[in-house]
């Protein structure tokens, strides 16, 4: 190569090369005061914005306000609650006039007994391994919002098996699409979770015999200002209007 001609092309690769910084530049400067004048911040993780017990608080505060108008009547029916300890909606389940009221406490984290409690039972175990024969229940509460739910294929399958024909239910889940971390030990959903979208819960429900009949989604609304402290505003106003948990109403057919 002569001395000319790589003078040239040394020439030309500077020339290039600052071009291209200057777009790059360029470009990272109308991001910038794009979202200055907008108002968008980085998009940070829910896991990064609160502590587990907050996001427990919303979840569990979020799950009373469905479960309050969508549990149905349920007389003469035996019910099942799952979720991470304590039982929470064996008392709610009663009032509805169950006959009776299970929970499984999937973490084993209460300190209560295990055994009869007005009419209710309490159980630890594993959402993945129900100690039931089937079709024992003919309604089904699955408090499955926590990074303690483990195979959520499995525990549908086995939601799918003790509940009876004609069954019906209702599972809650971390929604799908809410900025809940995907990576990293701090995760809340499982490494080998099998959700990814909405799609996924019906061809999992289908694999369990579970037909998906409704869906309600709950997000981070105004109505959830007042559970954050001074402190905390900066978190809700980086999450309002974040999807937060995914309700699955289901069915088993009686055929």
């Amino acid at each position: 190569m002569s001395d000319q001609l790589e003078k040239i092309l040394k020439k030309s690769m500077f020339t290039l090369g600052t071009f291209i910084e200057k777009v790059i530049g360029k470009a990272k400067e109308v991001k910038v005061q794009t979202s200055i004048r907008s108002g968008v911040q980085p998009i940070l993780s829910v896991e990064s914005l609160m502590d587990y017990p907050k996001l427990k608080e919303l979840i569990d505060l979020s799950v009373n306000k469905i479960m309050e108008r969508y549990i149905p009547d349920l007389s003469g029916k035996t019910t099942l609650e799952l979720g991470e300890g304590p039982a929470a909606y064996g008392s709610k389940l009663l009032a509805r006039q169950a006959e009776l009221a299970v929970a499984v406490e999937i973490g084993g984290g209460s300190v209560g007994r295990q055994g009869d409690i007005s009419r209710g039972y309490i159980v630890r175990s594993t959402a993945q391994a129900l100690p039931f024969p089937a079709e024992s229940f003919s309604y089904l509460l699955a408090r499955m919002a926590t990074p303690i739910q483990g195979d959520l294929s499995r525990a549908l399958s086995e939601m799918g098996r003790v509940l009876s024909r004609g069954g019906q239910g209702v599972l809650v889940d971390y929604h799908p699409f809410g900025l809940y971390t995907k990576r990293g030990s701090g995760k809340l959903r499982p490494a080998d979770s099998m959700v990814r979208r909405f799609e996924d819960y019906y061809r999992i429900c289908k694999a369990a015999n579970l037909r998906v009949v409704d869906v309600r989604e709950v997000f981070v609304d105004e109505t959830m200002r007042g559970q954050f402290a001074s402190e905390e505003i900066q978190a809700y106003r980086q999450l309002k209007g974040t999807p937060l948990l995914i309700f699955i109403f289901f069915y088993k057919s009686k055929k």
